[in-house]
């Protein structure tokens, strides 16, 4: 019996999923690709917020993570789109120092000035987090570890935007992340439904693990994290910005091409064994992708590769060759967040494999 989709690599137990009589799941039945607009439709939209301008030095703020469609995004801009941003880096005080050394090294290749900005919410949250999660280990509620890193990502680019007198921001979304929405949707009652079916989902697991709730500095947290589209959106509003997101609905976001400039112009350093420029940013997201790993079956790698496939960037074979090296995460190094975090790293992964001995290890 198939254990995935006879066309991508999305599991048979991957949320929500229909398989049908031909083992095809209804994402790729029911995928169509982007008729993208290109890259003049693009220079037309970005002139509005161009001519509103008060920055004698930048023309655009590009939120830069230094994961790799952040880096190809600076570079979109500054040699595609011939603009002069300034590079906004929200900090959570959890990247390897890898991220730290591309980071630098791509903004003094194309002479773009960075700005870093630290911020603590992730750092003073996940001990909180960790230690509640593990007295229920679930993975609905793995949304929880990362809370307070979206606050930074989501807020600080815009509000140096306005400091600096640019309207127009510049955000790396993609297709392909949109794909990814089982993390939301675990939350869910029933898995299904919009965002009143997410609030109540969250007070079920609040129910279910009040521990996540035992802290009132994190609760605090995580309802400014919760709302922080609400927030975000008002200040757009308010100071008239402009945020764009070329490899949304403007310019395809090609795999080939991303590498390409990433490792011939970009001269972009992975870690030892890695094979691909993939996942290998924030530490807090390495450990969520583990723990999705370890309670479900399956990640983002998943969600990632499948979507390449249904667009006619890879095959299932070479994507399958690509995936398994990304299954393996050191075990050290899972130790290493996990302690750096504050937690006993024994402790946490022996409860873990109790709960889940069968899972991938």
């Amino acid at each position: 019996m198939a254990t995935t989709c006879n066309s991508c690599l999305l599991p048979i137990s991957y949320l929500n999923i229909q398989i049908d009589e031909e083992g095809i799941c209804q994402y790729c039945r029911n995928f169509r690709s982007t008729n993208y607009l290109g890259v003049d439709v693009l220079k037309r939209d970005i002139q509005p917020a161009l001519a509103l301008n008060n920055s004698s030095k930048y023309d655009c703020v590009v939120g830069f993570s230094g994961g790799r469609d952040s880096t190809y995004l600076l570079w979109y801009v500054v040699k595609i789109l011939k603009l002069r941003p300034l590079a906004v880096f929200s900090d959570d005080l959890f990247i390897p120092d890898i991220v730290y050394e591309n980071i630098e090294n791509t903004c003094k290749i194309l002479n773009v000035d960075l700005r870093r900005i630290e911020h603590n919410y992730l750092k003073k949250c996940i001990k909180h987090h960790l230690n509640s999660w593990i007295k229920r280990p679930v993975p609905e509620t793995l949304m929880f570890i990362n809370v307070g890193e979206r606050i930074g990502y989501e807020t600080l680019v815009e509000k140096e935007a306005v400091k600096e007198g640019v309207h127009l921001v510049f955000g790396g979304r993609t297709n392909m992340q949109m794909d990814a929405k089982y993390k939301t949707d675990l939350m869910k009652i029933n898995n299904k439904g919009g965002r009143l079916s997410w609030f109540f989902g969250y007070l079920k697991q609040i129910l279910l693990n009040p521990f996540l709730a035992f802290n009132l500095f994190c609760l605090k947290v995580q309802y400014k994290e919760f709302t922080v589209t609400h927030w975000k959106n008002k200040l757009i509003k308010k100071h008239n910005l402009t945020i764009i997101h070329p490899f949304f609905k403007h310019i395809r976001w090609i795999e080939k091409d991303l590498e390409n400039v990433l490792f011939k112009e970009l001269n972009w350093a992975i870690p030892e064994g890695s094979k691909n420029s993939s996942r290998f940013g924030c530490e807090v997201d390495t450990l969520r992708q583990f723990l999705y790993l370890k309670t479900l079956g399956y990640n983002d790698t998943h969600v990632d590769l499948s979507f390449l496939i249904r667009d006619g960037q890879t095959t299932k074979e070479k994507a399958k060759d690509v995936l398994e090296p990304t299954l393996n995460i050191p075990q050290d190094y899972i130790k290493y967040i996990l302690n750096k975090a504050g937690v006993n790293a024994e402790s946490f992964l022996e409860k873990l494999n109790v709960k889940y001995p069968d899972k991938i290890n």
